[in-house]
């Protein structure tokens, strides 16, 4: 059998190892290089994540203060709609109350004593 020494296995292991080396080195940098960019593109999302959702904030406060101006708006049309309903009615109530008096009192008709009077009862009897 032959000897064979250090420096005939040289070339060999340099041969096997060599480029096993350089794979693991370009593997390497290729992941580095992956990750940076992964990074990178994962802070500027979260940039303009930030960017839209402030946007949407400022967005939604001003349909909120829109919306509460043109509610303020409809109530207050709407208590002026019921004040001025309220007082037509009093208006047409106090119209109708005339108009039956004129009535009765052109048939000979008096009114009916009035209910929840204190003093009802004793007219009753004294009439």
């Amino acid at each position: 059998m032959e000897t064979v020494t250090l420096s005939d296995l040289g070339p060999i292991i340099a041969a096997v190892l060599g480029p096993m080396l350089l794979f693991v080195v370009a593997s390497m940098r290729y992941q580095h290089v992956d990750s940076t960019k992964n990074r990178e593109l994962i802070e500027r999302s979260a940039k303009e994540n930030r960017e839209l959702i402030e946007q949407s904030r400022k967005e939604n406060r001003e349909l909120i203060e829109q919306s509460r101006k043109e509610n303020r708006e409809l109530i207050e049309q709407n208590r002026k709609l019921i004040e001025r309903t309220g007082k037509e009615l009093g208006r047409s109530l106090a119209d109708t109350r005339e108009r039956l008096a004129r009535i009765e009192g052109s048939l000979g008709v008096s009114p009916p004593p009035r209910q929840g009077d204190g003093n009802s009862g004793a007219d009753a009897e004294a009439a």
